[in-house]
């Protein structure tokens, strides 16, 4: 009898897979914050359109273009072997004509997964309303489901970051109402931000939501171990991972113009880093 080995998952199966556990993913913004996750242990990236505008000297308040966002996607599929997803912020329909366009453009560079959001990008508006959202997100699945390719939409409501003024402000009871919505619509997983979320409206949150929930780790220093116990699936460090890296750059800075010293940071080799990525092909899905 002949052994025959497991067909390999594809890079979508082995993100949709990690969302009936509890899982971290890191925003990256460049090849090399994709390699030293990768090197880190973490299962999968994304990236975060403030990190991608940080990095190429763009407010978070702005834009990046959309071009620019498909080239840098392209370049951190290629340098890793984990699956990738997007921050999409609203799809960038003003850009390419409509959603759908926007989910091929970045399936064809490889992209898994694409957070989707209902915000207008300001949090002192109301929010898109939720149907229209829903049929956004429709039009998203369908050109998806085109394809052929596993596609994982995590569909984001901003209804805990909105203007206390506002209506809904910080209702689970409305976040809940558009998870589902958003899931009727095709969406995969629900993916509510907010900053520091209390235990019981996290626990409304995976009670009411009918889908895999991601959440926004909290403040630095606060723990949230327990929200695997509580029922969440997915934690993103939104900007967190290139503010720390701006911080350690001030930092050194700061005192080699001042002190004139070199500050004691844990020694890395990223040239044993990168070798050891670049002898691990990435195989084209």
């Amino acid at each position: 009898m002949t052994a025959h080995s497991a067909t390999p998952r594809s890079r979508f199966e082995r993100f949709r897979d990690l969302h009936k556990g509890f899982f971290v993913i890191p925003t990256v913004w460049d090849t090399l914050s994709a390699i030293a996750s990768e090197d880190a242990g973490f299962e999968a990236i994304a990236t975060s359109s403030a990190a991608l505008g940080y990095a190429n000297g763009i407010l978070s308040s702005e834009r990046i273009p959309f071009e620019t966002v498909v080239e840098k996607l392209g370049e951190i599929v290629k340098a890793v072997h984990i699956p990738v997803s997007i921050d999409m912020e609203d799809g960038y329909p003003e850009v390419t004509g409509d959603i759908g366009d926007s989910i091929r453009r970045i399936i064809d560079v490889g992209v898994i997964a694409a957070n989707i959001e209902d915000s207008p990008a300001r949090h002192d508006v109301p929010l898109v309303s939720a149907e229209d959202h829903a049929r956004a997100i429709a039009r998203a699945r369908e050109a998806a489901d085109k394809t052929g390719k596993g596609f994982f939409i995590n569909a984001r409501t901003d209804v805990f970051l909105l203007d206390e003024r506002l209506p809904y402000s910080r209702s689970a009871e409305e976040a809940i109402r558009r998870a589902n919505l958003y899931i009727e619509a095709g969406a995969d997983g629900i993916y509510v931000t907010g900053n520091n979320l209390r235990d019981d409206d996290v626990a409304s949150l995976v009670k009411g939501i009918r889908a895999p929930l991601t959440l926004l780790a909290p403040s630095v220093g606060v723990p949230f171990r327990h929200w695997r116990d509580i029922g969440v699936a997915r934690v993103s460090l939104g900007t967190l991972v290139i503010r720390n890296a701006f911080a350690a750059i001030q930092t050194q800075l700061a005192e080699l113009r001042d002190r004139n010293v070199v500050s004691a940071f844990p020694p890395v080799d990223i040239d044993a880093v990168l070798r050891h990525a670049s002898s691990h092909p990435v195989a084209a899905e």
